[in-house]
């Protein structure tokens, strides 16, 4: 959620309990990954050396999957309130444009979405199904006739549009759920084994909205991000689910899934764990992050390029993200 090669999921049950596998051993704090994700003794003493600990995922097709891991210095409350504020946790040089929606989403929440010079541009060649942004024939056409408008500034009317089918396919997400990349999606989440291990929340991922999650909290937000070549514009829906921390799941659960993307991507599925460690000194807690996110035109020959970019990049802003996490006046530690 907070990276798109990184970072943020939250599991919170209050008088609700999730059932996992008898595989998740209350020894290992890090259980409830196995077997996708293990921890070795060397990765445990770089984590508690406050060392990013990095792995590429097995994968194949258009999948990339990502595990990063740090230790964090900040409680249960505090990390849930700063997801919370996703506004003020994402935005940076590299995410210039961001907000919540309203519980209703309304316009007035992507007053502050403008696209750049190079999505006005690639609508005006977009044409049906040979499009640069993930546009259907529709909204083309409707962002070609805004262009087409006689107002003295076009370009506000394109952008106005563009905010409007934004705000449609949010709406749409929120009643029927998602439709265009389920495919996609269902791939993803059949390779967390975590998730299918959890009836009710694989349940609540695959049928939402028919199926809620009792004790959840979600949330959705548009962002508009700059780490690649063209800005890409998504939408995503964050669940945030806490337990005790004292049995096999995470303490706080945060699962972060894009309902939307202007490019790269169709579709993500980011689990961000808060583990406490009740064994160690203070409760030491860790924070892990899992991405598996469906890439576009990903082919076996460049997947070594990608994985480089990610291993290259990826400690960096995850540091940078869990700095954020723990600035704060008066850190928790619980």
């Amino acid at each position: 959620m907070w990276l798109r090669t990184s970072v943020v999921v939250c599991v919170a049950l209050t008088g609700y309990c999730l059932t996992v596998s008898a595989q998740s051993q209350k020894s290992d704090v890090f259980g409830f990954l196995r077997p996708t994700i293990q921890f070795s003794a060397d990765d445990r003493r770089q984590l508690d050396e406050r060392s990013v600990v990095l792995k590429i995922l097995p994968a194949s097709g258009q999948e990339l999957a990502t595990m990063v891991a740090a230790s964090l210095n900040i409680g249960a409350d505090a990390f849930v309130a700063k997801v919370r504020n996703i506004v003020a946790l994402k935005k940076g040089p590299h995410v210039p444009q961001i907000d919540k929606f309203s519980p209703t989403p309304v316009i007035e929440d992507l007053r502050q979405l403008t696209l750049d010079d190079s999505d006005v541009n690639a609508i005006e060649r977009c044409r049906p199904d040979r499009c640069a942004l993930k546009l259907n024939t529709e909204e083309i056409e409707r962002l070609h006739r805004a262009s087409a408008s006689r107002t003295s500034v076009p370009n506000d009317t394109v952008q106005q549009e563009f905010r409007q089918i934004v705000l449609e396919r949010t709406k749409h997400f929120l009643a029927s759920g998602t439709q265009d990349t389920k495919t996609q999606f269902l791939t993803l989440m059949q390779n967390s084994p975590f998730v299918l291990r959890t009836p009710q929340l694989a349940n609540y991922l695959e049928r939402y909205p028919a199926a809620p999650l009792p004790g959840a909290e979600s949330f959705l937000y548009w962002s508009k991000e700059t780490y690649a070549w063209n800005p890409m514009i998504t939408v995503t829906q964050v669940t945030i689910l806490r337990s005790s921390g004292d049995g096999p799941l995470p303490e706080v659960l945060v699962i972060s899934r894009d309902i939307f993307s202007t490019r790269y991507t169709g579709g993500s599925l980011v689990l961000s764990s808060l583990v406490r460690d009740p064994a160690a000194p203070k409760q030491q807690r860790y924070l892990v992050y899992v991405n598996r996110t469906w890439v576009d035109g990903i082919r076996a020959l460049w997947r070594p390029l990608v994985e480089y970019r990610v291993k290259t990049q990826a400690k960096k802003i995850f540091a940078g993200v869990r700095d954020r996490l723990e600035q704060t006046s008066a850190v928790s530690t619980e």
